[in-house]
């Protein structure tokens, strides 16, 4: 019995895999910056701004 649910039917499995280790990337380089912009900040703000 085949499943009815299928996302993306047309698209074979290495492209939607290519697509998800995309998607990780950006995300991951996404967390990066904002861990870096968060450092540079924080300390700024515990000491008060003038």
């Amino acid at each position: 019995m085949t499943s009815e649910f299928k996302a993306f039917p047309d698209q074979p499995l290495a492209a939607l895999k290519s697509i998800c280790v995309a998607q990780a990337i950006i995300s991951i380089s996404t967390l990066t910056s904002t861990a870096v912009l968060l450092a540079k900040l924080v300390p700024t703000m515990m000491n008060g701004l003038p």
